[in-house]
C-alpha cells in the first residue's frame, strides 16, 4: 500500500477529511481488506495512546493560567535598571564638556607645532602627486617664506614646444 493511501486512512479515522472524500474512502475499505486490516490497527493505535494519556484538570481558566506564565516570563526577561548614584551623574555633567574643551585644545597645540618646526624641514615634506596624464606640475618651497607653491600646466603645450624643434631641423 502506498504512503498517500496510508496517510488518507489516518486522516478518515481522526476525521480530517470532507464528507465527498470520506464516502471515498468509505467505499475503498468496504472491497479492500489490507485497506480495512490498517484501519482496524491505527484504531487500536490511537485508542491505547489515548488512554495512556492523563488528563490534567487545572484549578484556574485556560487564558488564566497561560496568562500568570507570560506575566513570570516577562518578569524574568526584564530585569529591573539599578539607580546610578548622584555623584556619578554629576561627575557625567562635569566631565563631558571637560572632555571635549580638553580635545579642543589638545588639537590647537597640535596644530601649532606640526606649522612650527623651525629650521628642521623634514617635518614639512610634501608629496604632490598627479594622476593625469594631461597635466604636469612643478612646485616649490620655501623655509623662510613659510609658503609652498604648486604650478600645474598643460602636457599638450609642453608637447608642442618640444615639436617645434624638431620641424625647425628638418627646414633647415
Amino acid at each position: 500500500m502506498k504512503q498517500e493511501s496510508e496517510l488518507k486512512l489516518q486522516a478518515y479515522l481522526d476525521g480530517e477529511l470532507s464528507r465527498w472524500q470520506a464516502r471515498k474512502v468509505a467505499a475503498w475499505l468496504a472491497n479492500d481488506q489490507q485497506a480495512k486490516a490498517l484501519l482496524n490497527e491505527l484504531t487500536i493505535a490511537k485508542t491505547a495512546l489515548a488512554a495512556g494519556e492523563p488528563e490534567v484538570k487545572l484549578p484556574e481558566s485556560r487564558e488564566f493560567y497561560w496568562s500568570k506564565i507570560q506575566r513570570q516570563i516577562q518578569t524574568v526577561e526584564m530585569p529591573q535598571p539599578r539607580p546610578v548614584p548622584a555623584f556619578l551623574v554629576a561627575w557625567r555633567r562635569l566631565l563631558a564638556p571637560l572632555a571635549g574643551v580638553a580635545l579642543i585644545l589638545f588639537l590647537t597645540v597640535f596644530s601649532f607645532q606640526m606649522y612650527d618646526a623651525g629650521e628642521d624641514s623634514r617635518h614639512h615634506l610634501a608629496v604632490v602627486e598627479n594622476l593625469s596624464e594631461h597635466t604636469g606640475a612643478y612646485s616649490f618651497r620655501s623655509q623662510s617664506e613659510k609658503m609652498f607653491v604648486v604650478w600645474v600646466y598643460d602636457r599638450s603645450e609642453e608637447t608642442d614646444a618640444e615639436s617645434d624643434p624638431a620641424e625647425d631641423q628638418v627646414d633647415q
